[in-house]
């Protein structure tokens, strides 16, 4: 992979990729870029959907940070830290990252930050509100939020901390901040602001994506769809940006070669 220019600090990158979009074949392809550990956890899902949404998503982290830190995705080593966080090894000026995967969709977010985390769940009509009533709280000055909205900036927001959702965390709400896709993450039991914020990314219809950082500056958004067959072919081009313009969109078409 050819390295990228360095990443600027509180600078975010979030990429994402569609299984059904990257397809079977792409998936066995980025399986290389993957560690015996990662193969083997990939070999053991009993279906093909979930076994490609494994690969990409972690070939997708591979690349994600192999481009921030210009080094050759394939020999990144992973390890794990309390709580089962995935840590870097052997890379002591890595950038935070953030990895979340569902059938329909994977991202995975990388940042000169201190705190990273993100999520993506699938839409589901059947979901009662009341499922995040342990861990969530409605705020008495705040306009309720969508539920799963909620639920991504939760598990982000958990994420971020290192610590992951437990019935044991405190409660958090959520406040509109700069923006209707932007909430200031706020304590269920002060009612204060934790210096967390969490912005509503775009994502694929049935789909909520949400990233939560301490650091929230420049964010960009970078899709994967397919494999090239020479090495970044094209720069990344803007094709978008979201309606608060807190994020720029871009296609990211020339990634690996077969």
């Amino acid at each position: 992979m050819q390295p990228g220019s360095p990443m600027q600090v509180g600078a975010i990158e979030v990429w994402t990729a569609r299984p059904d979009g990257v397809g079977a074949s792409a998936c066995e392809t980025l399986r290389a870029l993957l560690d015996a550990g990662e193969r083997e956890r990939a070999d053991a899902f009993r279906f093909d959907v979930d076994r490609n949404a494994f690969i990409l998503a972690h070939a997708l982290r591979r690349m994600a940070l192999g481009t921030a830190l210009g080094a050759d995705p394939s020999e990144l080593r992973f390890g794990t830290a309390a709580h089962g966080r995935p840590v870097l090894l052997d890379a002591p000026e890595a950038p935070a990252f953030s990895l979340t995967r569902s059938r329909g969709l994977v991202a995975c977010a990388v940042g000169r930050v201190t705190r990273l985390g993100v999520d993506v769940e699938t839409v589901n009509a059947s979901v009662q509100a009341s499922v995040l009533d342990p861990f969530v709280v409605a705020l008495p000055d705040a306009e309720p939020v969508d539920l799963f909205l909620q639920w991504t900036a939760l598990e982000a927001y958990w994420k971020a901390q290192g610590t992951g959702l437990s019935a044991s965390n405190p409660r958090i709400g959520l406040r509109p901040f700069a923006g209707d896709d932007c909430f200031e993450v706020i304590d269920g039991n002060t009612l204060l602001p934790v210096g967390t914020v969490v912005l509503r990314l775009p994502a694929p219809e049935g789909h909520a994506l949400a990233l939560a950082s301490d650091e929230l500056g420049d964010v960009r958004l970078v899709q994967l769809d397919g494999l090239a067959t020479r090495r970044f072919a094209e720069e990344h081009r803007g094709i978008a940006i979201c309606k608060q313009r807190h994020c720029a969109e871009a296609q990211a078409s020339s990634i690996v070669d077969p």
